[in-house]
């Protein structure tokens, strides 16, 4: 694992994120589980969120992992591909309830829109602290502020030549939107946390999600180097080499700024 471990001190290096960078991967049936993974009902006493298990580790540096026994939102359930469909006439009723959506037809349309896995391929999903993972990651989902996710977005258009791709839904942010949609697409992303990644996993105001396959990370990486030797880095450098506007009036009576 050493490679990725790499990945994530240089990720921590360019962009001095305050949580760690995530490394995720989805476990195929039969598939084993890493040693000294914990799970839900070990941390919380009960199943949680796919987003609150996010949290528990860029914030507390643990290793979850979650099937469909550990996993209590239906938006991330239907996402993985762990539910019986039940996920499409729930989410529509999810959103009319909401006020997310103004009719049956916006609903409807919004629900067939979220990104899917397929059905009962992947049985577990892994959530490890890049720096110290503990799986072969699938990707590399980071949390930071605007700043921190434009020189992300630097680095990978310095490699594409192209604008990279958002997903501003509002909801299921960090699990369909990041990490969901990323995976089905295999190229980085940027995503809006939504609501419940918010309310229930703290989540905070100046916060957006980067998520990009792990196939991607060298690249990313050298991104981020290259750009940096130039000084485009974060924290991100300030000008302040400017000309007062009084300074002429300043020299009109002698007083030049000059010391003494």
């Amino acid at each position: 694992m050493e490679r990725w471990q790499e990945v994530g001190v240089s990720l921590e290096k360019f962009l001095r994120v305050s949580t760690f960078p995530v490394a995720v991967r989805f476990l195929e049936r039969g598939e084993e589980t890493p040693e000294k993974v914990r799970l839900p009902v070990q941390e919380a006493g009960e199943p949680m969120a796919l987003c609150q298990a996010i949290t528990f580790t860029r914030r507390r540096g643990l290793t979850m992992c979650l099937d469909r026994d550990q996993s209590s939102c239906p938006l991330a359930v239907s996402a993985l591909g762990w539910d019986d469909g039940e996920g499409l006439d729930f989410l529509p009723a999810f959103l009319l309830a909401m006020n997310y959506a103004r009719d049956e037809e916006s609903a409807r349309l919004r629900a067939e829109g979220m990104a899917r896995l397929e059905k009962g391929r992947y049985g577990r999903i892994v959530l490890s602290p890049l720096t110290r993972t503990k799986v072969e990651p699938h990707l590399i989902m980071v949390f930071g502020n605007p700043a921190q996710i434009m020189r992300l977005v630097q680095a990978t258009s310095r490699w594409t030549g192209k604008r990279v791709d958002a997903g501003f839904g509002g909801i299921g942010g960090s699990c369909n939107e990041g990490l969901v949609r990323t995976f089905l697409e295999d190229r980085p992303r940027v995503a809006l946390p939504g609501n419940g990644d918010r309310v229930f996993a703290a989540t905070q105001d100046d916060e957006l999600v980067f998520c990009f396959p792990a196939s991607w990370a060298e690249r990313v990486v050298e991104g981020l180097e290259a750009t940096s030797r130039r000084g485009i880095r974060y924290p991100i450098p300030t000008f302040i080499n400017y000309r007062l506007p009084f300074v002429e009036l300043m020299a009109r009576f002698g007083n030049t700024g000059g010391g003494a």
